[in-house]
């Protein structure tokens, strides 16, 4: 049952009945031993319409998204979480991409990165970029049904 449950999410991901699912431009098959990792692909028109809809609102730019696919080598849903924020955050930011707390319980994965806990003006703004890639890319890749992004206690 889990397993149809997971699959049933997948397919809504892809199919576009999430608020997480986008437009997928390239399809790409990895090895047994990769994961896909989903970008869009303007990151920083990307963070910018984030940026802007997380303070002002309006339309959610994450239902326009294209998304490139590539595949990477698998390690863990941890170092996946982390890759997926790193990409996202700006250059100057990248370490507030470090994922310092990860589990998953009960198929929901939980992941707490450096910036939840050590913010700074407009961390807000960059973590509403951050948060959907980590879910997207944890969704492809496990069969967690939920991802709670923010500071564990």
């Amino acid at each position: 049952m889990k397993a149809l449950l997971s699959f049933i999410s997948l397919l809504a991901l892809l199919s576009g009945c999430s608020p997480e699912s986008q437009l997928i431009s390239n399809t790409v098959t990895c090895n047994n031993d990769e994961y896909i990792l989903s970008l869009p692909e303007d990151i920083s028109a990307y963070r910018h319409a984030m940026a802007e809809f997380s303070q002002i609102g309006g339309t959610n730019p994450l239902q326009s998204t294209s998304y490139k696919n590539k595949c990477i080598p698998k390690t863990s849903f941890k170092d996946l979480s982390q890759t997926s924020a790193q990409e996202i955050f700006d250059a100057t930011y990248k370490d507030a991409g470090r994922v310092t707390h990860f589990r998953i319980k009960n198929n929901i994965a939980y992941v707490e990165l450096k910036a939840n806990t050590e913010g700074w003006s407009g961390v807000s703004a960059s973590l509403a970029a951050v948060n959907p890639i980590i879910k997207r890319n944890l969704f492809l890749n496990s069969k967690v049904e939920e991802v709670i992004v923010g500071e564990i206690k």
